[in-house]
């Protein structure tokens, strides 16, 4: 902490003091030209002085000490008010320390060291929208120094708690575009600016996420990030090829790793599905699992739309049961293992799957409660099987 507040001790000498003689009105004091020193200005001039010296040599309660005398006599000087806050921050006052570092910018609006050491500071306290603000403000007056990807970033969430989507998204926008950020950076932003969204909000502002994604894919081409996001947008929007053609690029940037490339393949298994093309989603499904024979989510997708055309129920049957023996206790693989049992003639086999999965999570889903309910009708177990009905009725409404 001591080399901080080091750091930031020289850099503000960088700026000149602006001290004031505090004389109470009326005092009879008569104008001193400019280019001389009240002895009252140089005395408060030399104590502030030493005061830093003492905070240099990490003499915090000694330097303290001055300072407080000349928070009594001079309480409007923002030199005073900016040391102050230091040696707050030192004893890990941070109320004091912001209360001194917002007094101190508030009398000295043109030292840029202030505000800039105020909204680091609103950053430490968990306040990063009112650093946000701050630094709007700064990289207004010095775009050079202030308007970068790191202060961008800042600015976009106090732009998003402010629900300002029009200056958000210009906001990002630019980011992305950044030459000082790297893509880990820009993509940590974004998350932090659009990530925990509402469900509305998210889908209101979602075709706005699109573009900014389609921006970010021209700053950064080869970007896993900003595919996957455009990927992610496309699919909210219900654009298919989009999807698709994504994944075929995050394909290609990753081709010697099996695992992305058998996890996009099953977005485009599950995309054709959606397109109602068939033919096309079992064909990418059976080229995902001869390169992953035991991946799950392509296995029970497969097998789950076999059962749907009640088509090959002994091919579906053999890849869901591979999910539960790898995932025992997920509600969605039992549903699906126990739905083709059912349909197969096997209900009495099928009822202790779907059993399980009413503790792990099936009660949840209509789904599978239906399907549980016509198991058990098909048992004989009428009155359990319209409770189940009922349940899964609740469910849709």
């Amino acid at each position: 902490m001591r080399k901080v507040l080091l750091c930031l001790c020289l850099a503000a000498l960088v700026f000149p003091l602006r001290i004031s003689a505090q004389t109470g009105p009326g005092s009879g004091a008569e104008a001193i030209p400019d280019s001389e020193l009240h002895p009252e200005t140089i005395s408060i001039e030399n104590d502030i002085l030493d005061a830093v010296c003492l905070i240099e040599a990490g003499e915090y309660a000694s330097a303290r000490t001055i300072l407080d005398s000349l928070d009594r006599t001079c309480p409007q000087d923002a030199a005073v008010q900016y040391y102050l806050g230091l040696c707050s921050y030192v004893a890990r006052d941070l109320n004091a320390t912001v209360d001194h570092f917002e007094k101190a910018a508030a009398l000295d609006t043109a030292n840029i060291w202030y505000r800039e050491t105020l909204a680091n500071l609103y950053i430490n306290t968990g306040e990063a929208a009112r650093a946000g603000e701050l630094f709007e403000k700064l990289s207004v007056e010095n775009p050079a120094r202030f308007r970068n990807a790191y202060t961008l970033a800042l600015m976009a969430d106090a732009y998003r708690l402010k629900r300002d989507y029009g200056s958000l998204f210009s906001t990002l926008a630019e980011l992305v575009r950044s030459e000082d950020a790297d893509d880990e950076m820009k993509y940590r932003a974004l998350m932090s600016a659009l990530g925990g969204l509402d469900t509305r909000t998210f889908n209101e502002i979602l075709p706005r996420i699109d573009t900014l994604t389609v921006r970010y894919i021209e700053a950064e081409p080869s970007s896993i990030h900003a595919h996957e996001l455009h990927m992610e947008a496309a699919a909210g929007l219900n654009r298919h090829e989009t999807v698709i053609d994504e994944c075929r690029k995050l394909m290609a940037l990753q081709s010697a790793d099996t695992s992305k490339v058998v996890t996009y393949l099953s977005i485009i298994g599950d995309t054709y599905h959606q397109m109602g093309d068939m033919r096309k989603a079992y064909k990418t499904y059976e080229q995902a699992l001869r390169l992953q024979p035991d991946y799950c989510p392509v296995l029970n997708n497969y097998a789950y739309f076999l059962s749907q055309e009640k088509r090959r129920l002994c091919k579906a049957e053999k890849m869901s049961r591979i999910t539960i023996e790898q995932q025992p206790d997920n509600a969605t693989y039992l549903d699906t293992y126990g739905w083709i049992l059912f349909l197969r003639g096997k209900a009495a086999k099928a009822k202790p799957y779907f059993k399980h999965a009413m503790i792990y999570g099936g009660k949840d889903s209509a789904v599978v409660l239906m399907h549980y309910s016509l198991v058990l009708k098909a048992l004989g177990e009428n009155d359990l099987a319209t409770y189940y009905k009922n349940l899964a009725e609740s469910k849709n409404k």
